[in-house]
């Protein structure tokens, strides 16, 4: 009997350490379903439900679309579960007849987006679902999703990083049975003329909804609305059943354009070094998209790409107005070209308002950036060579060749 009170006591004491807004679990969660997804050599992709200490049942790690077959499927940029191993952009879209179109607004662009999720991703776009991740867990894939909409419109995305110890967010992994498996996405938006407009990156919004394992209620904490676990363990472990998870309810309109997600945190930019990239052919396979030297995408994630395992990200694409792309790229010019030590830039402020000016090299280094825009941009002395020129603005962004001599 005093064995069991003193018990009563430590775990009392253990969840009154937390102090946020989060359901708290304990544990190992109850597997509802043994497996989402056969794939050679891939994990098991299973779904468990767990009861909080508010009595809030749980589903982990997340409650997906995955079964659902009014949810369509992306398409394929490179799969090995299915054998779709295209070795190019080019080639994936050439298998493509037209059938995978979401129509969002019947007299919208077509616009094509490239998407690398760790592990396992939901595409809306204005609330519509226009494609799901192929794979839920392993292998590592990559996908396309074409959409007809107009502009503005907003993609609002459910991420999630799948876990083989349902409830503590855990994997079996160099020779450990409890670890902490990592997230990341990273997406190019491309319209019919094959010009990026959305890529990912710290401009989009980024929420957590599931965080685990942790192994110690006292190292979350809150700020705002930013749900924050970077001093938490993230270390390996042979003995996890007794970790905890937090989770909080998704908003009902989440996916819709019209919900505010203002206050939500800044999503979080992380390399491929860090997200582990380098040795994926799902990935390395498409770096001129992922990786466009004058317009590069980022992995994105929330806060931690580590500990959080349900995360949503959104972003609006801004409407042009009367302008495209192939237009604003006429009426906006540099020269002289070669250029020394400044360029002149030539175009109509009233019309075409430009907010940021970078040069960078051809490997993506940026050299020089002013958000003092003139007719002049003066850059100073750099070494002789070819460089991209980026002109930014809150509608638009576009790139120039620059020869300095």
């Amino acid at each position: 009997m005093k064995k069991l009170l003193i018990l009563l006591l430590c775990s009392t004491y253990s969840f009154a350490q937390y102090l946020g807004t989060g359901s708290v679990t304990q544990g190992l969660a109850t597997a509802t379903s043994g497996n989402l997804y056969s794939c050679t050599n891939g994990r098991i992709a299973a779904l468990g439900t767990i009861t909080a200490t508010d009595n809030t049942i749980w589903t982990v790690p997340a409650v997906t679309n995955f079964t659902n077959n009014l949810f369509p499927f992306a398409s394929n940029l490179y799969n090995e579960c299915t054998g779709n191993l295209y070795a190019n952009s080019t080639a994936a879209l050439a298998a493509l007849n037209g059938s995978d179109i979401v129509t969002v607004d019947t007299n919208g662009e077509i616009i094509t987006a490239y998407i690398f999720a760790d592990n396992y991703f939901e595409m809306y776009i204005n609330g519509v679902p226009v494609g799901k991740d192929n794979v839920p867990f392993t292998q590592f894939n990559s996908n396309i999703v074409r959409f007809k909409v107009n502009r503005p419109f907003t993609i609002s995305m459910l991420l999630v990083d799948w876990e083989e110890r349902l409830g503590v967010g855990g994997e079996t992994n160099g020779g450990f049975t409890y670890h902490c498996g990592d997230g990341g996405m990273v997406a190019v938006f491309k319209d019919a003329s094959n010009t990026i407009i959305a890529k990912t990156g710290s401009d989009w919004k980024a929420q957590t909804f599931y965080t685990a394992p942790i192994m110690n209620l006292s190292c979350p904490t809150e700020s705002g609305t930013s749900r924050l676990s970077a001093n938490c363990s993230t270390a390996d472990s042979n003995a996890g059943t007794g970790y905890y998870g937090l989770h909080w309810a998704r908003p009902s309109n989440w996916t819709l354009a019209t919900f505010d997600d203002s206050s939500w945190p800044a999503a979080t930019t992380f390399t491929n070094a860090t997200i582990g990239v380098d040795n994926k052919p799902a990935y390395t396979n498409f770096t001129t998209i992922f990786d466009d030297v004058s317009n590069d995408a980022q992995f994105i994630w929330s806060k931690n790409v580590i500990l959080d395992n349900e995360v949503i990200v959104r972003k609006t694409v801004s409407s042009l107005s009367v302008y495209d792309f192939e237009t604003i790229n006429s009426k906006i010019n540099i020269y002289p070209n070669p250029a020394k030590s400044q360029f002149n830039l030539d175009y109509d402020a009233a019309v075409f308002p430009i907010n940021k000016i970078q040069i960078i090299t051809t490997l993506g280094e940026l050299l020089f950036e002013t958000n003092t825009i003139s007719n002049t941009i003066t850059f100073g002395t750099i070494p002789s060579g070819m460089y991209f020129v980026k002109i930014i603005s809150d509608k638009f962004e576009i790139t120039k060749k620059l020869i300095v001599e």
